[in-house]
């Protein structure tokens, strides 16, 4: 027999007894009066339901062998699952210990991190300090040539203002004197000139004659304020400008203005006219 399967009852003997009670109670049923008393009745009925009993009885067992099985059954099955506890139990402690060992090691990690992130900042704030040192040094250092730098720039260009207010007063000189050649030869040497500084950006300014006084472009030989729009009679001095910012206004003599000798206000030479 399996250990899978419970025993089954024998039927026979209560299948035999089920049908001599009903035979029983179909012989009283037959012999009955045509009226059944009471006692017949019971009789007969009792009978019955006897066999019926009877009938089911090995049914009956058969269901509680079978559940008794199962539960059996379970109860094997819960025994080998509580017997694997044990196993779990010790994996559980073993587990344990490793993630307290984990634990462990973790908080040591954590703290030498923690230090040696205390050492990266104090460095980095080191570090930063002298960067920030380095920095301030060196702007200052870069800071006093740029103003040696600026201070040379002004000088040198003061220098060829100077330089080609001379070349202006040649040429004006060789002008006035009607000469062709001469006038040809410092009108070219003065191109020259100009073009030399013109690579820089510094670009001369002159006013044509007739042109309308402008006090934003042009300034008055004598000092004087003229009225604006009042035509200009000629250029004592050239303004210049350098990369398109203004260093001086042109120097003009306006109608009704004498002529000087010399530039008043200004740094242009005193005029070669008589050379």
């Amino acid at each position: 027999m399996s250990l899978t399967e419970a025993p089954r009852t024998v039927k026979w003997p209560f299948l035999l007894a089920d049908l001599v009670l009903v035979g029983a109670a179909g012989w009283l049923a037959w012999n009955a009066a045509p009226v059944w008393t009471w006692k017949e009745m019971v009789a007969v009925g009792g009978l019955l339901g006897l066999g019926s009993w009877v009938f089911i009885q090995p049914f009956l067992r058969d269901h509680e062998a079978a559940v008794m099985l199962w539960e059996q059954s379970n109860l094997a099955s819960a025994a080998q699952q509580l017997g694997s506890l044990d196993s779990v139990a010790k994996q559980i402690a073993n587990a344990t210990a490793q993630w307290q060992q984990i634990q462990d090691t973790s908080g040591k990690t954590v703290g030498t991190a923690g230090e040696i992130a205390k050492q990266i900042a104090a460095e980095a704030r080191g570090f930063t300090e002298f960067l920030a040192r380095s920095n301030d040094a060196e702007k200052g250092a870069l800071r006093l040539e740029i103003e040696k730098l600026r201070r040379g720039e002004q000088e040198v260009v003061q220098v060829i203002l100077h330089l080609l207010d001379h070349c202006h007063a040649l040429f004006q000189a060789a002008v006035n004197s009607g000469q062709p050649q001469l006038i040809q030869q410092l009108g070219a040497y003065r191109a020259a000139c100009l073009d030399a500084v013109r690579r820089i950006g510094l670009v001369a300014l002159e006013a044509r004659p007739g042109e309308p006084f402008d006090p934003q472009r042009h300034q008055a030989a004598d000092s004087s304020e003229p009225a604006p729009g009042t035509p200009i009679r000629g250029t004592i001095a050239p303004g210049y400008s350098i990369q398109g910012s203004g260093l001086r206004r042109i120097v003009v003599v306006v109608e009704g203005q004498p002529v000087s000798e010399e530039t008043p206000g200004t740094d242009a030479p005193p005029s070669l006219a008589g050379i």
